[in-house]
């Protein structure tokens, strides 16, 4: 009996691709085409979120720096360029300890603007110095500082920062505040958590553990005080007197016209502060002055990257303050971060 022989394989067909100008051929391409696109939109997309997470400013809690210690005590360190003294407990001193500076954000967008302004006789003034930690930043990259401050305390504490840098020859300290007339007003001392807090907005809700002073402090008109300054090119002015800024600036009208500087000012809502509409705000600076707002951000505190957006007074007006920057028109070209 003979084996049985086996089956070949049967061996299917090859399909036949439809000719290149069939309508099925062109469907395909399409349906290629358009998973191609989807793909790509989604790797964007998931790139963008990525970067988005990892960039946004992140508004963060001022307490969360202030340190429960079992003992508070004095320090100095070495900032960017300047010697520092400070003590624990004070909410701006510790973010100095911390981090190397209060508002490095804000410090490192001063000198970005005053090196793309390159104006070598560059002239800052700080309205609100408090203990000079603003003012001995801004003299290593200005050719000269004014500084403003009123309140007794932190001028003596100011003078002993000077002190600690004998090498910083072109600050100028000057023991009066601003305003839009020349008198001597009731001061509320700020608490002893943040000396940057003293305002002569005496009416206003503030801090429960702010007292106001038995002596008045001296105020002064910004324009008739700078007249016998000699003053130069003013390339900047920062504002922060705790919701005093609308008095300052109307002083310094005069100032802002003739140098058209950039301002960096801390707007303060009502009832703290006086200015409660863009009118208001706008009418407060000569005319081609845009605004922006300085985002408050922990990779800001941290490593003092800024963030800079335009001005939208129905959004940025439900916060407590702004951190406000004007800049004339003909010198955005300079302003970095836009």
């Amino acid at each position: 009996m003979s084996a049985e022989q086996p089956t070949p394989p049967q061996v299917q067909p090859a399909p036949v691709a439809p000719p290149p100008g069939d309508p099925a051929t062109a469907r395909l391409v399409r349906g290629y085409r358009i998973m191609a696109y989807v793909s790509a939109l989604v790797a964007v997309a998931a790139l963008g979120l990525v970067w988005w997470v990892m960039n946004r400013p992140v508004v963060e809690d001022l307490a969360v720096h202030t340190l429960d210690r079992d003992k508070q005590y004095p320090f100095v360190v070495d900032a960017y360029g300047f010697k520092y003294q400070g003590h624990t407990g004070n909410v701006i001193d510790e973010y100095v300890l911390r981090y190397g500076a209060w508002e490095k954000d804000h410090l490192f967008f001063v000198r970005d603007y005053l090196k793309n302004l390159n104006e070598p006789n560059a002239v800052v003034i700080d309205v609100g110095a408090n203990t000079g930690h603003h003012t001995l930043f801004y003299s290593r990259h200005a050719a000269r500082v004014l500084a403003f401050e009123p309140f007794p305390p932190v001028i003596a504490t100011f003078k002993q920062n000077l002190a600690l840098n004998p090498h910083v020859t072109n600050v100028e300290l000057c023991e009066v505040g601003l305003g839009d007339a020349n008198a001597e007003l009731p001061f509320s001392a700020p608490a002893d958590l943040n000396h940057g807090q003293g305002t002569f907005r005496v009416g206003a809700p503030m801090n429960p553990a702010m007292k106001q002073l038995d002596k008045k402090l001296q105020i002064v008109i910004g324009d008739e005080y700078l007249k016998d300054k000699n003053l130069g090119p003013v390339a900047f002015i920062k504002v922060d007197i705790e919701g005093f800024e609308e008095a300052a600036l109307k002083g310094l009208r005069q100032t802002m016209e003739k140098y058209r500087p950039l301002l960096e000012v801390e707007v303060t809502p009502p009832p703290t502060g006086t200015i409660d509409s863009l009118d208001k705000l706008t009418a407060l600076f000569p005319k081609d002055y845009e605004f922006y707002v300085l985002l408050r951000s922990n990779d800001g505190t941290i490593k003092g990257r800024y963030h800079l957006v335009k001005l939208d007074w129905a959004v940025h007006s439900k916060n407590e303050q702004i951190e406000l920057v004007a800049c004339p028109k003909e010198r955005l070209a300079a302003l970095p971060g836009k």
